[in-house]
């Protein structure tokens, strides 16, 4: 069979999900600023993705299970040195898959920094999408780059700050989900501030929100994938490739 016709067939099998706020149903809070982020922090760790493993429970749902390997914590507690990353999402039988594209994705041979929640979390264990992958800058210092492809240049109370232009090419190949994303360019990254220069401005801003709770490694047990309650604003539409 074609690459094409395969690729069909596994574009018409995917569990399509609309979701208005699910994405960000984990936090306690909205997520506006840094520091909105912070107070809804346990730990920022960072950490190589190392494997990729899928499950499925009949109430946690179909589950991707990405497990980052020579964990180690910038902030925070977190006292393991790996972490699994058990995003909602992935096959639900052999033809029908759950996708929701708000979620962070993360892939293979890659180091990320993470921000783990300290709610009790079902979607993903990571705060909306504070989790940035890592890559050596021009000037020797690992940079970071945010899930929307582009290098972050800035932190503040008021926000973060990106480059202007994506780095990073993050459209998914549904045949090679956790295929590493391809670097558009070193040169790109000349303006992206080091990790180093982040995790200081961070720090500082811990002052004002301070990192409290601890994280929870499992989803929460009170919910079912499939039978959200409307305040979630979910809607559900499924086809299954005939």
């Amino acid at each position: 069979m074609r690459y094409q016709e395969v690729r069909s067939l596994m574009l018409a099998a995917i569990l399509a999900v609309a979701w208005s706020r699910g994405a960000a149903a984990d936090s306690s809070r909205p997520i506006a600023t840094p520091l909105d982020a912070l107070a809804s922090t346990a730990a920022i760790v960072e950490g190589s993705v190392t494997a990729h493993a899928y499950t499925y429970d009949g109430a946690a749902g179909p589950r991707t299970v990405a497990t980052l390997s020579d964990v180690r914590v910038q902030l925070g507690t977190y006292r393991d040195r790996t972490l699994q990353v058990a995003t909602l999402g992935g096959p639900i039988t052999e033809r029908r898959w759950l996708y929701i594209p708000e979620l962070p994705r993360l892939t293979d041979n890659t180091r990320y920094l993470v921000f783990l929640t300290n709610s009790a979390w079902f979607y993903s264990p990571i705060v909306e999408e504070y989790v940035f992958r890592l890559e050596p800058g021009p000037r020797g210092s690992d940079v970071l780059i945010a899930p929307s492809g582009h290098a972050v240049t800035g932190v503040s109370a008021a926000g973060l700050e990106f480059t202007g232009d994506p780095v990073v090419d993050t459209q998914l190949d549904f045949l090679r989900p956790h295929s590493q994303l391809r670097l558009l360019g070193t040169d790109l990254l000349a303006g992206a501030m080091a990790k180093e220069d982040f995790l200081t401005a961070v720090r500082d801003l811990t002052r004002i929100a301070p990192l409290q709770g601890e994280f929870r490694g499992a989803p929460a047990t009170d919910r079912v994938w499939d039978r959200m309650s409307t305040s979630e604003d979910t809607s559900l539409s499924t086809t299954d490739g005939h």
